[in-house]
């Protein structure tokens, strides 16, 4: 990390082992990545640029940012600042529950929105998180919680329509592609695999692939293998462990991969967890 930068990682028992990072960067950028989970950010100052669904942002201090899994992003500073900000990282089955819980709706919501200027939200945002800082009681933890993804839900999730879930062929076999590479993340799979998989050739698969994902299938299996290696790092395996059983080809490339996508290294991640 360079000079002045910091990033604080720790999870929450009482909101289901919710990741929470507060962290300040001034020259690390962060190349195209994407998240298992949700990831729900305000910034505290500077500026923070990114780009998302084919455009470049410029988070202010007080915009919330909001991304869904999956979805492609990168993260470097504005305007020639640095930029804090901190971020909650919910997971898909929580925010899953709230929305058929609350709005009887099934699936997972998108957002429109990258950046959101809501002085109401960001307040809430910030009252959660100060909340999670000061070791709050469950009970008023949870109040917080639900009230920020209530709010947030209610006024910018947006439902997918019904045209959009119904998959045509062409859909369903990339889908079955995509499964086979998350099933398989840690073998090393040959194009011809995965095209055999899918049911079409390896020029359409690679084509469809990219359209309909933003990546390539190699770089989707890099993402699944990240979203493992974060999991295996927080219940304490070495980040040489990690990187022998995610299928990286040596530890520096793992290494170099995570602080692409995190903004620190493996063994820095893993230590987060295990200092306190």
């Amino acid at each position: 990390m360079f000079k002045d930068e910091f990033c604080y990682i720790s999870t929450n028992d009482v909101l289901e082992g919710l990741e929470v990072i507060d962290a300040q960067f001034t020259d690390t950028t962060f190349g195209r990545h994407a998240h298992a989970e949700y990831v729900i950010s305000v910034v505290d100052q500077g500026v923070k640029q990114f780009h998302h669904k084919g455009v470049t942002h410029n988070a202010l201090a007080g915009d919330v940012s909001i991304i869904s899994p999956d979805e492609l992003h990168t993260g470097s500073k504005g305007n020639g600042e640095g930029w804090r900000y901190r971020a909650i990282y919910p997971s898909a089955s929580q925010i899953r529950r709230i929305y058929q819980e609350v709005f009887a709706k099934e699936g997972l919501p998108t957002f429109k929105q990258s950046v959101i200027k809501d002085e109401r939200l960001t307040r809430q945002m910030q009252m959660l998180l100060a909340k999670l800082g000061s070791g709050a009681e469950s009970l008023d933890l949870e109040v917080h919680w639900e009230l920020l993804l209530v709010k947030l839900l209610q006024k910018y999730a947006h439902q997918r329509g019904h045209s959009e879930l119904i998959l045509s062929k062409a859909q369903a076999n990339i889908a079955l592609a995509r499964d086979y590479l998350a099933d398989h993340f840690q073998q090393k799979v040959s194009l011809d695999e995965v095209a055999q998989q899918a049911g079409i050739s390896k020029f359409h698969l690679i084509k469809e692939f990219k359209r309909c994902y933003q990546l390539t299938p190699h770089q989707y299996q890099i993402q699944q293998r990240l979203n493992y290696a974060r999991a295996q790092l927080k219940a304490g395996a070495s980040a040489i462990d990690v990187a022998n059983c995610c299928g990286f080809h040596d530890q520096s490339h793992f290494s170099k991969t995570f602080v692409n996508a995190m903004g620190i290294s493996p063994s820095a991640y893993r230590q987060q967890f295990f200092t306190r």
